[in-house]
């Protein structure tokens, strides 16, 4: 391959482009962004199966595609959460059928979510050597405990297959 500069500064290039490329690719990397309000954590949107109780996600709900591989999360929290222990905050496909519940974090307590505070997330799913898996991934929060304060953004990073 062969380079060429022309008189207006734009780089030409003559011949076949190189199989891999070294340098930042800007569109590599994808970012969920979640929006926690600890009183109304996500969670089921879709009754799947019309008995009254969601069960599952709809498919306009937002979601990590298949295959994606999670490269770091973390909570930065604005509002202290208070009431209840700890929060996991996990995956799972549309259906409700878990991926991993606590894939991003397990257990965060509440000591952890206090005001100003930022949580860097250490789950199994979180640059480990696995990814979300062969199904699209919704994220759930499950609490124990009752929440009664408490708000934050979780920010999810990762590269599609």
């Amino acid at each position: 391959m062969v380079n060429h500069t022309n008189l207006d500064g734009l780089q030409v290039t003559f011949g076949a482009e190189p199989l891999a490329r070294v340098g930042t690719d800007q569109s590599a990397t994808f970012r969920m962004t979640v929006d926690l309000d600890a009183t109304d954590l996500p969670t089921y949107t879709a009754d799947l199966n019309n008995d009254g109780t969601n069960d599952g996600f709809s498919g306009r709900d937002a979601s990590i595609p298949a295959g994606a591989y999670i490269t770091g999360a973390y909570l930065v929290v604005t509002e202290a959460f208070a009431g209840g222990t700890s929060i996991n905050l996990g995956f799972h496909e549309q259906d409700g059928t878990a991926i991993d519940v606590d894939g991003i974090d397990a257990g965060v307590t509440v000591a952890a979510l206090a005001a100003n505070r930022a949580v860097n997330c250490d789950g199994a799913l979180v640059g480990g050597t696995v990814t979300v898996g062969a199904d699209d991934a919704y994220f759930r929060a499950a609490p124990t405990g009752t929440f009664t304060a408490g708000k934050g953004t979780l920010y999810i990073e990762y590269v599609k297959p």
